[in-house]
């Protein structure tokens, strides 16, 4: 009986043994696998120092001036103006502004803005959270109403273009608006 109980406490000695080895190996296995990665690009894991630093890669801000304008085709009853004509504003930062809306006829009407941008390669670079363009407007006669825009122009913005104009065309919507 003797030696089945020292042959049993050495089978679990060997087994604890295992599980530790195992345990290790896996613990290992971890950070193995990242230097595995890195090196051999596995995964697209790249070392760290091969990131590019976030805070050198963005340009610093800058200031833009922002002009803002607006026209209506002539024969619509829409009046479209900004509510500031212009702005100095940073680069990377949000901006707020707004546009006015009159329906100048008796009549209900719905419209859509379109934006365009002087230079218009600065379009690439202002980002619109918010505007009114993104859908068609429905005025009743005589309705006036402001609506908000919100914009970040990208610190990416070329260096060469140091004022942007935001100008809005507004059309009548075919079948929405007025009758002829």
């Amino acid at each position: 009986m003797d030696r089945v109980r020292i042959a049993n406490a050495a089978l679990l000695r060997k087994l604890l043994l295992a599980v530790l080895l195992m345990f290790g190996f896996a613990w290992l296995l971890v950070p193995l696998y990242r230097v595995l990665c890195e090196v051999s690009g596995l995964n697209r894991v790249v070392a760290a120092d091969a990131l590019p630093d976030v805070t050198t890669s963005q340009p610093p801000a800058r200031p833009v001036t922002l002009q803002l304008d607006a026209m209506v085709q002539p024969g619509l009853p829409w009046q479209v103006r900004p509510v500031q004509s212009r702005l100095q504003v940073q680069t990377g930062q949000l901006v707020q502004l707004q546009y006015e809306m009159r329906n100048n006829s008796g009549q209900s009407v719905v419209g859509q803005a379109i934006p365009r941008y002087l230079p218009a390669e600065a379009a690439a670079y202002v980002k619109k959270l918010e505007c009114f363009c993104f859908r068609q407007q429905a005025f009743r006669p005589g309705e006036v109403r402001r609506f908000p825009v919100v914009l970040l122009i990208d610190r990416q913005l070329p260096a060469g273009i140091d004022s942007i104009t935001l100008a809005y065309s507004v059309f009548d919507v075919p079948g929405q608006g007025r009758a002829p």
